[in-house]
């Protein structure tokens, strides 16, 4: 199957213009200040909530390495995804792990540590149903997360989908037959067909895109330690 590649909409380069960055913040000096990480805790397995209400995930043991590495305490707090690009902006959190995909667009707001991950959009549907297509978009009803880069792929297409504030609200949406697929992050619909007992199932992959870990501009080095854990990783 074709896979729609918005490279376009990406910049695979770690660091944002110089020239745009912001003056130093004195949260760099205050090596007792624990870091802020913004946790969207919907999307299994990367960030979620267990049977405790703890936020789990492997966003979160991203998030843990990185305060590591600079030898700080880390402070979670659970948000929306439509709120995490402004709170980045606003200086009011460090930074985020949320498979964000990185596009010139956010790196105006934010900067973006290198590629951690890469993956793509895939449809949710119905088991037994049509699957979807992307040769389909003036014929079905297509869910998205509000905010989120499949939202403007899709209007890019001529598509005016029906938004959700939560990934959730548009798989519940979904089960009601008031839509007829959800377009999001393969990784995480892949998650949520497992654990529908059959109900759902996923489409191959219809978009390439690259993720980054988001960091507030003020914070070069929280985007320094971002890179080196990145690096580490790769190199196991």
């Amino acid at each position: 199957m074709k896979t729609y590649a918005i490279l376009a909409l990406v910049a695979i380069a770690g660091c944002s213009d110089a020239t745009n960055r912001q003056p130093a913040d004195p949260r760099i000096a205050d090596a007792s200040r624990p870091l802020l990480f913004l946790a969207n805790p919907t999307e299994p397995p990367c960030c979620y909530r267990n049977a405790s209400g703890e936020i789990v995930g492997t966003d979160v043991d991203f998030a843990r390495e990185v305060a590591a590495k600079m030898g700080r305490k880390l402070d979670m707090e659970g948000v929306d995804f439509i709120e995490i690009l402004p709170r980045l902006k606003a200086g009011t959190a460090d930074f985020s792990i949320a498979t964000i995909t990185m596009t010139e667009a956010r790196r105006r707001d934010v900067d973006f540590s290198e590629p951690y991950g890469e993956g793509g959009a895939r449809f949710l549907y119905k088991t037994g149903g049509k699957v979807p297509r992307m040769s389909q978009l003036n014929i079905i009803r297509i869910g998205i997360e509000s905010d989120s880069t499949h939202d403007f792929y899709l209007c890019l297409h001529g598509c005016d989908p029906k938004r959700y504030l939560r990934i959730q609200d548009a798989i519940t949406a979904l089960s009601r037959d008031e839509i007829d697929a959800v377009l999001f992050d393969g990784i995480q619909l892949a998650t949520f067909a497992k654990s529908s007992g059959g109900v759902f199932s996923v489409s191959e992959q219809e978009t390439r895109e690259f993720y980054g870990v988001a960091v507030d501009k003020r914070r070069p080095d929280v985007l320094a330690a971002a890179n080196a854990v990145i690096a580490e990783r790769r190199a196991k």
